[in-house]
């Protein structure tokens, strides 16, 4: 994990830093990626809306890094982000990505946009099986 932190930093050279609000929407489902966010501290919930209902997929903690398809696929944001609580950032460019992948291999780069493919459809089965778990809980 240091390893991937250290590297990641030294990357963005000296990354910028932001303050999110307990309940701040970091990013938006759908928005275009210009950055991904390596948290410091506190906590962000990755959520998804289905039929109207905001659907969790994820958290993310300390020293884990959120945002990043978007930057390594061109796609839109295929989720939400909002800070659960008090939550510091590092910012990290989409150039700073576009870098570290531009050192990669073809092999890996062609094996990374392979698994953000599966991972994004993932994303997608799961908020619909757990929209439709809150469903039928709810009425039944």
């Amino acid at each position: 994990m240091w390893d991937i932190m250290r590297d990641t930093a030294k990357a963005a050279k000296s990354p910028d830093r932001k303050l999110f609000q307990r309940g701040q929407l970091i990013f938006k489902e759908g928005d275009r990626g210009d950055a991904a966010y390596m948290v410091e501290y506190g906590k962000v919930n990755i959520f998804k809306t289905v039929s109207g209902r905001r659907i969790l997929l994820g958290e993310v903690t300390p020293w884990n890094i959120f945002g990043e398809f978007a930057l390594l696929d061109n796609e839109p944001r295929m989720a939400s982000a909002e800070a659960a609580e008090e939550t510091v950032c590092y910012v990290l460019q989409k150039q700073v990505i576009e870098d570290m992948m531009a050192e990669t291999s073809v092999g890996l780069a062609n094996l990374i946009q392979t698994l953000l493919r599966t991972a994004r459809a993932n994303g997608e089965a799961l908020a619909q099986a757990r929209a439709e778990l809150l469903e039928r809980s709810r009425q039944g």
